[in-house]
């Protein structure tokens, strides 16, 4: 139950902070999805369980907050559960955290590629995308470690050694 509360008292802080308290300071391109982190503790550590479906709740979250068109980020997360879910256990290699990261974003951005004449209204340049992918994943190297340290604090999943 701790982790579960944990889990979901980790998903309104990382809404609250994507959308009000870093976009004042940060451009677009740069910001990192903490959503993104939390689907990929769940897919790897398996900690709390349910974890397809509070991957879909954190897209579906994503996509209500962020007023992006309903489902897309939450298929997204979907796809990154279903990618990460078989690297649970490699989890207790730490070099895996600092890549995993950007695997996912390679993961969002060719969904976006394939589905953006088919989703979005305006049309965008490919390498645009291509572009904020690049920078997204600069962004994950470091993110996802920090979220799964305070993760692993708040939700009290042990390994053997700590994440950072």
């Amino acid at each position: 139950m701790r982790a579960r509360v944990a889990w979901l008292a980790a998903l309104l802080a990382a809404l609250l902070v994507q959308t009000a308290l870093i976009p004042p300071f940060i451009p677009e391109a740069w910001r990192p999805d903490f959503t993104r982190s939390l689907v990929l503790w769940l897919a790897l550590t398996g900690v709390p369980g349910g974890g397809v479906y509070l991957s879909f709740v954190a897209g579906l979250a994503v996509d209500i907050v962020s007023g992006g068109p309903p489902g897309f980020t939450a298929v997204c997360r979907l796809v990154i559960y279903a990618f990460a879910r078989p690297w649970r256990g490699v989890f207790e290699l730490r070099g895996i955290i600092f890549i995993i990261g950007p695997f996912a974003v390679l993961a969002d951005t060719v969904a976006v590629l394939l589905l953006k004449n088919v989703i979005f209204l305006n049309q965008m340049d490919s390498l645009f995308l291509i572009s904020i992918g690049a920078r997204q994943i600069l962004v994950e190297i470091f993110a996802v470690p920090l979220a799964f340290a305070a993760l692993e604090k708040m939700t009290g999943f042990k390994t053997e050694e700590p994440l950072l």
